[in-house]
């Protein structure tokens, strides 16, 4: 099949008969185009000007013969395809031409249609054959750059063993290419690894699913050289080029970050022990100031003094909601959020509300992506519509799809919120309550995404929307949801 672009010639000879001749029949494909000279010194002029895809040369020139003209080409032009046409009955031509480097040679004489036919196609299978040397060679000039100016190590694996690494694997790991090449990656890693496995096993069992054609993303500790331990996170694929069969593996060092990581969760555990204790210890003295406003009511009946202690019990059951408020904040983020079943979240929060209201809900076989907390948020919600919308309020849930996105709608039969408040109702303190509770709410939804606001008309009822964004939700057993 004859190549989509023209290819460009460079024919040399003595004899202005055959220049012609070679010049119509090569360029009547369409293929090629011919230019030509009478001799090797004005085809190395020609050539040091504008470039050529090839050259065919006759071998008896005076001046310069063709064996002469294919070693100047070969030294000053590299491997430039270079086709011998020669004369019948001249083989030690020939091989001396092979040995010199020619891409090929054709004999003159015959039938001029295979003649020609034959030349052409010398000529076109050279230059194609360079040209795909030549991608191949950039090619791998540009991955060994890539490969040399990453910022992360890479190592190269051939079977189970190290084949070859950049130089920020040497730098980042501090040893040398001579104790790394050769060496199998479980002999330079923990024994144990941090999912508990071996370094053997876990090697082995990633690098065959790599060379299976399945790439692997993995945590791993690597114990170099020089005695040092790093945590590392690795990407491991096959390479798909020509030599036996290899893997990339890309190495981020993410010791920092681990060291970081493990100080942070020392600190919140002290925080949250802390907390802990000062929190048992203040409803110690909550308790304790209940029983002497209890001994204090019992031992007057001025009924200035009960107001006093009234106030100051309303004070105190104040601070215990608060208490218990700062034990469900505390929850908070402490967990990994997790796919909850939509139904059954709501109807636990509602179990837990032991207030008398009439919930309506449709949202079978919706999941949501949200904090573990997400019953409770729903359970403050729900609290909300109970303490502002009056006696046995009606709570209604529904969802429904927006451009990909999830709308949870919860609205109820009361009064709602003026105008003026809506946004004001999520601030820390508003309220006549603890002031907390949707504060809270929003608090928990963000941890995903999730965007709550008050929609409702005045008069009409509270309406609460929650949106969940894309990827945050799906249907049960379908996947990322297509509709609901």
């Amino acid at each position: 099949m004859l190549p989509t672009d023209r290819y460009s010639v460079l024919y040399v000879d003595d004899e202005p008969a055959f220049l012609a001749i070679v010049k119509a029949f090569l360029e009547r494909s369409g293929a090629l185009t011919v230019e030509t000279v009478p001799s090797g010194r004005e085809a190395l002029a020609l050539l040091g000007k504008q470039n050529y895809d090839a050259v065919v040369a006759d071998y008896q020139m005076p001046d310069m013969n063709g064996i002469g003209l294919l070693k100047e080409i070969r030294r000053r032009f590299g491997d430039l395809p270079f086709i011998l046409f020669t004369g019948r009955g001249r083989e030690e031509v020939v091989v001396e031409a092979l040995n010199c480097g020619a891409d090929g040679y054709v004999q003159k004489g015959g039938d001029p249609r295979s003649q020609f036919a034959e030349l052409e196609h010398w000529v076109v299978q050279a230059v194609e054959r360079r040209r795909a040397v030549m991608a191949l060679r950039d090619s791998e000039e540009r991955y060994r750059t890539l490969f040399e100016g990453a910022n992360d190590p890479i190592f190269i694996f051939e079977g189970d063993r190290f084949a070859d690494c950049n130089s920020k694997a040497l730098e980042t790991f501090q040893c040398t290419r001579e104790l790394l090449i050769g060496k199998a990656p479980w002999e330079l890693s923990s024994p144990i690894q941090p999912d508990g496995v071996s370094a053997l096993t876990g090697a082995v069992e990633r690098m065959e699913a790599a060379y299976a054609g399945q790439p692997q993303f993995f945590e791993w500790q690597i114990a170099a050289p020089s005695g040092k331990t790093y945590d590392v996170e690795i990407s491991a694929s096959r390479l798909n080029v020509k030599g036996p069969p290899s893997i990339q593996a890309i190495v981020r060092d993410v010791t920092a970050r681990k060291q970081t990581e493990a100080a942070l969760i020392a600190a919140n555990r002290k925080m949250h022990l802390l907390s802990s204790f000062t929190r048992h210890d203040i409803l110690n003295q909550l308790t304790v100031l209940h029983g002497y406003l209890a001994l204090a009511r019992e031992q007057t009946t001025d009924p200035v003094l009960l107001g006093y202690l009234d106030r100051q019990e309303r004070a105190v059951g104040f601070i215990q909601r608060q208490i218990a408020f700062t034990q469900d904040y505390q929850g908070l983020g402490v967990r990994d959020p997790e796919y909850q079943d939509l139904r059954e979240c709501l109807a636990r929060a509602a179990a837990s509300l032991a207030l008398g209201f009439t919930i309506l809900t449709w949202v079978d076989g919706v999941e949501v992506y949200a904090d573990p907390m997400l019953e409770k948020a729903f359970y403050n919600i729900f609290e909300n519509s109970v303490r502002y919308a009056g006696p046995a309020p009606t709570i209604s849930l529904r969802c429904s799809r927006r451009e990909g996105s999830l709308v949870v709608v919860v609205e109820d039969d009361g009064p709602g919120i003026p105008s003026g408040e809506k946004e004001k109702i999520f601030q820390r303190g508003f309220g006549r309550n603890t002031g907390l509770g949707l504060f809270f709410v929003r608090e928990v939804l963000a941890t995903t995404g999730i965007t709550v606001r008050e929609t409702g008309e005045t008069g009409r009822g509270a309406r609460f929307e929650m949106l969940v964004p894309d990827g945050g939700w799906r249907v049960r057993d379908a996947g990322a949801a297509g509709g609901v």
